[in-house]
């Protein structure tokens, strides 16, 4: 069996498009024929179940209650489930040792169910923060061109390699007009976090859309709603980039088991 892909989609701040890339690429890796899990790992502010238009009867709070995990795992179309996190679910935001060991009892079921997890991270560089940008074998850093977004993913990177395995992290610039642009953020980033020992990759630009605002309003994936658009362009190119790149080993992160830690590193 081959080790699932774990994509974490994370940010330093919020309100830089990370659910959006989550929610997007994890519908086209569906649509690619994978097996899809889109986990909503943000405990302050939840939102993947909206901007995929549904309503889970239950959510990852329930999973940490002890509640059965097919009965936490909602069907959102062919190939896509989602395990939908809860606004405010204080458990998940500060982990202690009980939410962590239901979340790895949790991960061989998934692990066995599954080709590729996005893991939907909140921002920022709390505990949770770092325990799931470490889950698995792509660490997914989104930035815009603000100052105050570069600033805090350069807190986050400094955090990831103080505190997690992580030493590879792959940079997706959001809200450009151009790939030139994006190439001028990403040096200004990596210029900054020079000092943080870690390898930092320019892997996609996703130009401004005003369609983005429009499959949020809709509670559609904006490739559904909006195929042909600049962004869904973008983001199924950077899909296409991630699902036929080799699987990378993971980095050690907490959810990995060490069945699946041996297979991934012995491939």
């Amino acid at each position: 069996m081959a080790p699932v892909r774990v994509i974490s989609v994370t940010s330093g701040k919020g309100g830089v498009g990370k659910s959006h890339l989550a929610v997007n690429v994890a519908t086209l890796c569906a649509r690619a024929g994978q097996r899809v899990l889109i986990f909503d790992a943000d405990g302050g502010l939840s939102n993947v179940d909206v901007l995929l238009g549904v309503r889970p009867a239950r959510h990852v709070g329930d999973l940490l209650d002890g509640a059965a995990l097919d009965s936490v795992l909602h069907q959102v179309s062919a190939g896509l489930w989602l395990l939908a996190g809860a606004p405010g679910e204080r458990r998940l935001a500060h982990l202690d040792d009980g939410a962590r060991l239901a979340l790895r009892c949790a991960w061989d079921a998934l692990a066995s169910r599954f080709d590729v997890v996005v893991v939907d991270v909140g921002a920022g560089v709390g505990d949770d923060v770092l325990f799931f940008t470490s889950a698995g074998q792509t660490a997914l850093l989104v930035v815009t061109d603000e100052p105050t977004s570069l600033g805090d993913a350069l807190v986050l990177l400094q955090a990831l390699r103080q505190k997690t395995p992580v030493r590879e992290v792959d940079v997706v610039v959001n809200c450009v007009r151009t790939e030139r642009s994006a190439q001028v953020v990403f040096a200004r980033l990596q210029q900054s976090a020079a000092t943080c020992a870690l390898r930092l990759r320019f892997t996609s630009n996703i130009p401004d859309d005003q369609n983005v605002r429009r499959a949020a309003m809709a509670g559609r994936a904006l490739v559904d709603l909006a195929p042909t658009s600049p962004a869904s362009r973008a983001f199924e190119r950077l899909t296409h980039a991630l699902l036929s790149s080799p699987a990378r080993r993971p980095s050690g992160g907490p959810w990995l088991s060490e069945g699946q830690l041996a297979l991934a590193q012995g491939s």
